[in-house]
């Protein structure tokens, strides 16, 4: 039988690895390189937004590496966002309002993903701004969202102007897209929809150095960019520092040099060892095992009590973007240990929160229609465009909506055809569905019997007894 030997690198494996070519330029990054998430890479991507503010054209672009980066933040502003995909339009003076607005929503526009859209830009920019098309007799055609970055927002003052705090820019006159650029263009503020939240006493210096005041809306995202910078320094360097350490190590025990005298020969014995397992274990592919000898041991760091725990800290800011957010965590599962009530609590700030949002959200659309309307030239007033209306977010279940109702009638409070109209049922007769809940009527009872009351007499005793006997 022939001796392996664990240290002869012609054993390990039997063919040799034959190296995978990729085809890719000089700055075109492999499909493995793409693909991986090696330690430079995580620590890369973040490293614009864990240093200053100024590596990013403005502070939108900070949102935006935020937003992509995080999912905690990302995963709470597709919550809000996507409450904006379910609405209705109610009212209308007339049918020829009711379809033209009709028909923008349903034929010109992608509205359900503009009112999607316009959720979330208020939630991570606090503005979302569109170009307004069309033409007169025709409508809007088109809502062209732009790009919150490369938008400046300007008064009538002659460009190029310096805007300190003391003379800053407090009107928006004109919306200038890519300023100084080659494809620059200029917009009047009646041509762009521009929807906005928390503005009026907000500072706000934009892509130009300039000072406004009351034109941009405030970003939520303005409250945690300490806090996101702050959670993405302590997980980089966490990594980095686990990446940095041994994390495995190899002992030599002393039956490897017992028989050796000599202290010269012993030490290059053990130098011997150590050279022969490195070998080894460098030409082991992912599948195979090393076989060592008895004196050979590999040992494993326990990195817990080697690297300090940061998941408290980590937990602590992911509270606080569902603070700012208005999120609950427990409606993405995320929240150990919590009682009805802070769950309740918490959603009902979260609905407040949300309906402001749809609020603001269904005012800038009621100008939309309005502007639609008076390019068709149809004479409106306010009152007589249809209302954006979203669907509530805390509504009944069926069961209980019906309990409530069948509630108030026993109780006297509605009639009957009130209490159908609520059920969606038709209505009975005038006379019937005018009556209201009448209880069954019972029989007096009487009062209860003191006590002893019912207890028979000596006599009756004796009567039943004598009975008894017959």
């Amino acid at each position: 039988m022939a001796w392996w030997n664990p240290f002869d690198k012609s054993t390990v494996g039997a063919k040799e690895t034959v190296p995978l070519r990729t085809t890719a330029s000089k700055n075109m990054k492999t499909p493995f390189e793409v693909l991986s998430a090696g330690i430079s890479n995580i620590v890369k991507d973040t490293e614009s937004m864990t240093q200053d503010t100024f590596n990013n054209t403005n502070e939108f672009d900070l949102y935006d590496d935020m937003l992509n980066f995080d999912p905690e933040l990302n995963g709470a502003v597709r919550t809000i966002a996507l409450t904006a995909n379910k609405y209705k339009l109610i009212g209308g003076r007339n049918a020829q309002i009711r379809n033209a607005i009709n028909e923008l929503t349903e034929d010109v526009l992608d509205f359900d993903d503009f009112l999607i859209n316009a959720m979330r830009n208020l939630m991570v920019y606090g503005n979302d701004i569109n170009k307004l098309v069309g033409k007169s007799g025709v409508g809007i055609t088109q809502l062209q969202s732009l790009p919150i970055s490369q938008l400046t927002i300007v008064d009538d003052r002659k460009i190029p102007f310096a805007a300190t705090k003391d003379y800053a820019i407090m009107k928006g006159v004109f919306y200038l897209y890519k300023e100084n650029a080659v494809n620059s263009a200029k917009y009047l503020a009646s041509e762009i929809m521009h929807i906005k939240i928390d503005y009026r006493s907000n500072w706000y210096m934009d892509r130009m150095g300039r000072w406004t005041y009351g034109i941009w809306g405030a970003s939520r995202f303005s409250a945690l960019k300490q806090a996101i910078r702050a959670k993405y320094n302590s997980m980089n360097n966490r990594i980095a520092l686990e990446d940095s350490l041994t994390k495995q190590y190899i002992t030599i025990g002393p039956e490897a040099i017992e028989n050796i005298q000599d202290p010269d020969e012993a030490a290059e014995r053990l130098e011997n060892i150590m050279d022969s397992v490195g070998s080894l274990l460098d030409g082991l592919r992912s599948d195979q095992i090393p076989i060592l000898p008895h004196y050979v041991n590999m040992e494993f760091v326990d990195l817990k009590n080697t690297i300090p725990d940061n998941s408290s800290f980590l937990d602590n800011v992911n509270a606080d973007i569902s603070a700012v957010l208005h999120v609950p965590r427990v409606s993405m599962g995320q929240e150990r240990g919590s009682t009805f009530a802070a769950t309740f609590n918490a959603s009902q700030w979260s609905v407040q929160s949300i309906r402001r949002l749809q609020t603001i959200l269904g005012q800038s659309i009621s100008s939309l229609f309005s502007k639609h309307l008076e390019l068709l030239g149809i004479a409106h007033k306010k009152s007589d465009i249809p209302l954006l209306v979203f669907d509530p977010m805390d509504e009944e279940s069926p069961f209980e909506e019906t309990r409530r109702v069948v509630l108030s009638y026993q109780s006297g409070i509605t009639t009957l055809n009130e209490a159908r109209v609520d059920l969606d049922l038709p209505r009975e007769s005038a006379e019937l569905g005018k009556q209201r809940y009448n209880s069954p009527t019972t029989e007096p009872m009487g009062d209860l019997p003191r006590e002893n009351e019912n207890k028979p007499t000596d006599e009756e005793v004796e009567q039943d007894g004598e009975e008894n006997e017959e």
